[in-house]
């Protein structure tokens, strides 16, 4: 937004950002896109994380008639209920083909265990990888589900341990992770690897966890050194940006808020230059339309708001810093596996 209010805003009109806390909790979530959309006169809606707060916002767009551009959303149930106002820069398709690929191709692994939070996207995400993993002839020995901040993981990691897994996929958040990597070695449960779907990318796993850290495997989209279907240069630049307005490294997931708001502002400079108005449905209709180039990649969505060209790829942290390793036309270093 400060970009484009520098280069004189849409069409001359300076933008102005309205920001809410929805405390990660739907009820907060969904009083806090009422009131933008209704009294503040908001002409679209951006951010989100977590599909059981991103869900009930889309709900709020559809029915204020206005667009929700979701910055971090995997529900596959989201864009099949003909909600026209939604639209989201990350899908699940790519976490299921890299996760499950590194298994496959690179691990080769015939027993694998997946742990995955009770939220919408790391079950289906879950799911999806089961089916995966068995149509290629490996067997899922453990496939269990918890409540997300769970305390205490030993009963599962006992039966990971007990099955005989060689990998553990951990469909879960970044504190989570955490838990199970310290209490695997509490329970001395040693397995050739761990791979967290999402948060395993942030540079405090290997602060937090230090040595303990070392050959753990996450997936990514984007991350400083870690630039796949993006402008090079525009990635070095945001970077740069972000360290002087900041004061601290841009973490992974701020590109996608970076992105989608790069797509949103595209969308609404195409309605302006057309001499449109700024109506929810004028800039809907550019968000549908809209095909941006951005550090992320490229943002293009299908009939249903799912973007088209959205990337992961697996990465390893090897001598305390994160490598891309699969798949191989990406990677940037080899897996080590057993990572241990």
């Amino acid at each position: 937004m400060e970009e484009a209010n520098a280069r004189g805003g849409i069409a001359g009109r300076p933008l102005t950002l309205l920001s809410r806390d929805d405390e990660g909790k739907p009820e907060r979530a969904i009083a806090a896109a009422e009131e933008l959309a209704s009294r503040q006169g908001a002409v679209a809606l951006i951010g989100g994380y977590v599909d059981s707060l991103v869900g009930p916002i889309g709900q709020v767009a559809d029915r204020a008639k206005i667009p929700y551009l979701a910055t971090a959303s995997l529900d596959e149930r989201l864009t099949t209920r003909g909600n026209r106002f939604f639209f989201r820069v990350s899908g699940l398709a790519s976490y299921v083909r890299v996760t499950t690929g590194i298994v496959l191709d690179a691990f080769r692994a015939r027993n694998v265990a997946i742990l995955y939070s009770s939220t919408p996207g790391a079950s289906q995400l879950a799911r999806r990888q089961k089916e995966a993993l068995e149509r290629a002839g490996v067997k899922v020995s453990v496939f269990e589900p918890f409540t997300p901040g769970l305390s205490d993981f030993t009963p599962l990691l006992a039966r990971v341990k007990d099955q005989g897994a060689e990998v553990l996929l951990s469909d879960t958040f970044f504190a989570d992770h955490l838990l199970l990597v310290r209490q695997m070695a509490q329970a001395g449960i040693t397995l050739k690897a761990f791979l967290g779907a999402f948060g395993m990318e942030f540079p405090s796993v290997i602060r937090e966890l230090g040595p303990a850290s070392e050959g753990l495997f996450g997936t990514t989209s984007w991350q400083p050194g870690v630039n796949l279907g993006g402008d090079q240069k525009e990635s070095l630049a945001f970077i740069e940006t972000f360290r002087k307005r900041f004061g601290a490294e841009p973490a992974p997931l701020t590109m996608h808020g970076y992105a989608a708001a790069r797509t949103l502002l595209k969308a609404m400079e195409s309605v302006a230059t057309a001499g449109g108005a700024l109506t929810g449905a004028a800039l809907r209709d550019a968000l549908a339309r809209a095909d941006v180039q951005t550090p992320l990649g490229r943002v293009k969505f299908d009939e249903g708001g799912d973007p088209l060209f959205y990337e992961r790829v697996v990465i390893q942290i090897q001598n305390g810093r994160h490598v891309v390793v699969y798949p191989k036309e990406r990677a940037t270093a080899p897996a080590r596996y057993p990572a241990k």
